[in-house]
């Protein structure tokens, strides 16, 4: 990841600087620390926080605050977009006790970065994202074995299709932290927003014509009006059952907002 971490006193850019050692090579890391403090220290010297998020917040991957939630609030909370492609933002105290996950902590990275900075540092963790606190705390979740499909209106943001299959799955208390996969039909394999939402998950997409989705065998809703559309009767239950394999349905076809999903798990 391409990371830049801003300090704020001599206290922070002592972290900084042990933090940026622990990262050489894995990461590609510049350090900023505000003006009245940087001379002699080899940082890159900065005035206005504010304007340097502006600036980093566009061309880097994530952004690691030393000092007061607070701060970091402030400086990026004009700059926010979407989680699919705003970066990562993680803060740590000045004396290195806790790292927090603040922005992005599914598709930016900032939850994995959260936990890698508090294991270099021995810190400790703070990830409020609610299907990563499932993870931990629930075994039965801990296991990626479920195949999502799902079918989508034409030219559908990733931001909409993502809000919609996260509030469909958790209405079953199914947190997507347990898919590892994302099925479709093939007439869908250009749609920006899919990719886009499965990109942001890093979840592999795949994708099945109408033929062999129409050759699975099971109980299935029916609709004429998607037939007619694609030249098969289900799209998402289908194709979770295809790509699945061996197991069951777990979620059967529920739609919001012109997405429809359906969740299979694997034996």
């Amino acid at each position: 990841m391409k990371i830049a971490i801003l300090a704020f006193s001599a206290c922070g850019a002592a972290l900084m600087e042990r933090l940026s050692l622990l990262m050489e090579g894995e990461h590609a890391v510049k350090c900023y620390l505000t003006a009245r403090h940087a001379g002699g220290t080899g940082f890159a010297p900065f005035s206005s926080v504010y304007a340097l998020a502006e600036q980093l917040f566009a061309n880097e991957d994530a952004l690691v605050f030393i000092g007061a939630c607070g701060i970091a609030v402030r400086s990026v909370a004009p700059l926010i977009r979407s989680k699919l492609t705003d970066p990562a933002v993680v803060v740590c105290d000045e004396t290195g006790q806790f790292a927090i996950s603040l922005l992005s902590g599914h598709a930016g990275g900032a939850n994995r970065l959260t936990a890698q900075i508090a294991a270099m540092i021995g810190a400790t963790p703070v990830i409020t994202t609610a299907s990563d606190r499932h993870g931990i705390l629930g075994n039965t979740e801990q296991s990626r074995n479920l195949v999502l499909g799902i079918g989508c209106r034409r030219g559908l943001s990733a931001e909409t299709i993502e809000r919609a299959a996260t509030i469909l799955l958790w209405d079953d208390q199914i947190p997507l932290l347990r898919v590892s996969e994302v099925a479709t039909i093939d007439i869908k394999q250009n749609e920006e927003g899919l990719l886009g939402f499965a990109a942001a998950h890093q979840l592999p997409l795949r994708f099945y014509p109408a033929e062999e989705l129409a050759s699975v065998q099971g109980d299935f809703s029916s609709s004429e009006r998607v037939y007619q559309a694609v030249g098969v009767d289900n799209v998402c239950e289908r194709a979770a059952v295809l790509c699945g394999g061996k197991g069951k349905l777990i979620l059967r076809k529920t739609a919001k907002d012109g997405v429809t999903v359906a969740v299979f798990e694997k034996e």
